[in-house]
């Protein structure tokens, strides 16, 4: 076994080093835009905010990728990528947005950030937050065709359309409720990179939906009607992909199949 384990090693190069911890290092620099986008949030410069958690969501669709092609669990195996992956995700995804909705959004009647709103605002905040962690634990969180189970903890996207559709309180609290409770279901959501039926349609989604995402965030509150629709029917295709898949897929034949016995 020590013979074989040495051979293994033996196979990668310098090069092949300097690779892996390049991509680790790419990973990592989310951190940096995570504390950058807190910045700007502390200055309630939410542009600027929006703008550095743009840059994390990049990083986080292209380092898998670069995680796979180079190879990196089986070149540096005793560093957890998946687990730097997930801090990063979890700051980016779920930490930072929660505290601009805590500071933007209104859940209840009466005066916003003062008493009942200011109660329901900090247990939604914690709700989010928890079933956040539940979600980056679950090991049961991909299904066999790479779509996520359940909703994947997107709480910056979740909280940015709130945030641009700019609607009563009761939307904002059915909303947040109803995808802290999707977390749980067995609702699929696309991952466009992993997910190979459609990718090329995926993928092209999600670059018209950043598109218009960032538009729209530049021009707040102006709409462009053209981008507003972009955004919508973009947006509408991911979570209809996920539905889809949810009663036509692998998962929704296996459970079919334990129903029957």
């Amino acid at each position: 076994m020590k013979e074989t384990s040495s051979a293994d090693k033996s196979q990668f190069t310098r090069a092949d080093h300097l690779k892996a911890w390049a991509v680790h290092a790419f990973t990592g620099s989310a951190v940096i835009w995570a504390c950058c986008a807190m910045l700007a949030l502390m200055r309630q410069e939410y542009l600027q905010m929006w703008g550095w958690l743009a840059i994390s969501l990049i990083v986080d669709g292209l380092d898998g990728t670069f995680a796979r092609r180079y190879r990196v669990k089986e070149v540096v195996p005793w560093f957890d990528g998946s687990s730097l992956d997930l801090i990063v995700d979890y700051l980016t995804w779920t930490f930072i947005p929660a505290i601009f909705m805590s500071q933007n959004l209104s859940f209840a009647p009466g005066v916003p950030g003062k008493g009942i709103d200011l109660i329901v605002t900090a247990v939604l905040m914690v709700a989010v937050c928890a079933s956040s962690m539940f979600c980056y634990c679950n090991k049961k969180a991909k299904s066999s065709d790479n779509y996520f189970v359940g909703f994947p903890a997107a709480w910056n996207i979740v909280i940015l359309y709130l945030y641009l559709v700019d609607m009563s309180w009761w939307f904002n609290l059915t909303i947040v409720v109803l995808f802290i409770v999707l977390t749980l279901s067995p609702l699929t959501f696309c991952h466009p990179f992993r997910v190979e039926r459609l990718r090329w349609l995926n993928i092209l989604s999600v670059v018209v939906w950043l598109f218009c995402i960032i538009w729209l965030t530049i021009y707040f509150p102006e709409r462009n009607p053209i981008v507003w629709w972009l955004w919508w029917i973009s947006g509408v295709y991911f979570i209809g992909n996920g539905v889809v898949r949810t009663f036509i897929g692998p998962q929704a034949a296996k459970r079919r199949a334990q129903k029957s016995r």
